[in-house]
């Protein structure tokens, strides 16, 4: 049974607590994880730095590592290089947020392996205007579709309607035989990297390599979403935003080779040049049918859930929410208004 006495004592702190949530929300710091792409192909036998250098940042950065990898004109290519979110003129390249290109694996120098990590702290290290959270789950227990649930704010308020959303479709683990799979090595026997703690091992492998694993393959792309975000932004107003990735209409289906190994990435862009605000990433949950106002996704609404959301609201921490569900009056924001409907819900008001 409810209890009515808990519950109406919390809806009559609703007004303490919009007060102190507004405040505490203009004080959120958006954490900065900058995206980095990296172009390669498995005919470009220098392409080995960008094998490497994304492992490294992968190891350095663990899951706030937000990295991709475009193929070009071999068997994980699904896009023409006149399609890159930035002009290649050789590979490999990368760049950071779209704006300044590196070596995958030198970073912004021209011998020192591993400094790619040095030229991503920089960016790291630099204020960001807005912050992302994005949820991915199936649509389904076939899996055929995902669910991406994002929700963002900005520390600015701006009205120029230039900021929007992508999502990228990412995986890990890609395999494959014949030539648009082998990777081409020009780093075999070259023996003045043979002590390179990072290229060290690639002197040892041959000039083509067979069967390798490749990860942080884009498999999908979404482009700008058109209304991803409203023309009008408010500073630290919360905006959710839901976006579906279905498999069939990914531009090469039979990338996906396990399901299990995919990934999903959102981005907060200016879609005037596509340059990177702030990035994400979600690893896919399995499927669960959606409840309005089950806020800990334990598939009943009880009193935990509006405990949870008040505390998702005074923290902005939604890592132990689901914002779908959370979006009880469906108006795209998780606010105070959801807190006093899963309240209603509570009371069968």
């Amino acid at each position: 049974m409810v209890n009515k006495k808990s519950i109406i004592t919390l809806a009559a702190a609703l007004m303490t607590i919009t007060a102190v949530a507004s405040s505490l929300n203009e004080a959120r710091t958006p954490i900065h994880r900058p995206l980095i792409e990296e172009y390669t192909g498995t005919w470009c036998g220098w392409c080995v730095r960008g094998i490497v250098g994304m492992e490294l940042l992968r190891e350095t950065y663990g899951d706030d590592f937000i990295g991709v990898a475009y193929h070009n004109d071999d068997a994980m290519e699904i896009m023409s290089s006149n399609k890159f979110p930035n002009n290649i003129y050789g590979y490999p390249s990368a760049f950071i947020e779209r704006t300044s290109e590196v070596d995958p694996l030198y970073g912004y120098s021209n011998t020192t392996t591993g400094a790619i990590v040095a030229a991503m702290e920089q960016f790291a290290a630099l204020e960001a205007i807005a912050g992302i959270d994005v949820k991915a789950r199936w649509t389904s227990a076939e899996k055929t579709a995902i669910s991406v649930d994002i929700n963002s704010y900005f520390t600015i308020d701006d009205e120029s309607g230039k900021y929007a959303i992508e999502v990228m479709l990412i995986a890990d683990d890609l395999y494959g035989s014949g030539s648009g799979w082998n990777q081409s090595n020009y780093y075999s026997g070259y023996s003045y990297y043979t002590n390179d703690p990072y290229l060290g091992e690639w002197v040892q492998k041959p000039l083509t390599v067979m069967n390798y694993h490749f990860n942080d393959v884009l498999i999908g792309a979404s482009g700008v979403i058109s209304g991803s975000l409203p023309s009008s932004i408010v500073a630290y107003e919360d905006y959710s935003f839901n976006y579906t990735i279905t498999l069939s209409s990914l531009p090469k289906p039979a990338l996906i080779q396990n399901k299990d190994n995919l990934h999903v990435i959102a981005v907060v862009v200016n879609k005037n040049n596509r340059k990177a605000i702030n990035a994400n990433r979600a690893y896919i949950n399995d499927y669960k049918a959606a409840i309005p106002g089950d806020v800990d996704d334990d598939s009943s609404i009880t009193i935990d859930d509006v405990t949870l959301l008040i505390d998702y609201l005074l923290s902005d921490d939604s890592t132990l929410i689901n914002i779908a569900n959370a979006d009880v009056d469906g108006d795209g924001l998780v606010n105070i208004n959801d807190v006093t409907e899963i309240i209603e819900l509570l009371l069968g008001i």
